[in-house]
């Protein structure tokens, strides 16, 4: 788990805010909405890396990374966090206590914890996110 966090970490690279796609800026603009305090996008907030195996970056967009002055707990709570991809212009969204990713066979899989101490796989394919 720790060398596929450190690959994630090597693998994955923040996005500044100009480069985001509109998709991308739709969410991040739709978490703000929800803030009526101070909104902070920390650089871990967006990021591009290759969810599909297909050698292109795609989008994440993780709420554990988002903070309002007077909301705590609003982007998170006891189910995880929002995390939210957006691959060809598809948007989806999971709720996951932490993010990875892990290529086992030439496959390219989401990966998450757990509730039973493991790990879950989510192979993307037609538009959506699988369990695997």
């Amino acid at each position: 788990m720790h060398r596929s966090l450190a690959l994630l970490l090597l693998l994955a690279t923040p996005a500044p805010a100009q480069d985001w796609p509109a998709e991308v800026a739709a969410i991040v603009d739709e978490a703000r909405d929800l803030c009526s305090g101070t909104f902070t996008a920390f650089p871990t907030a967006v990021t591009q890396v290759d969810l599909t195996g297909e050698g292109t970056p795609d989008w994440v967009i993780d709420s554990a990374a988002l903070q309002c002055s007077d909301g705590y707990g609003l982007y998170c709570g006891t189910g995880g966090c929002a995390v939210d991809t957006v691959i060809d212009g598809i948007r989806t969204s999971l709720l996951l206590h932490a993010w990875g990713t892990e290529t086992d066979g030439g496959i390219t899989y989401l990966t998450a914890p757990n509730d039973l101490g493991g790990t879950t796989r989510f192979l993307w394919g037609d538009g959506e996110w699988q369990i695997q």
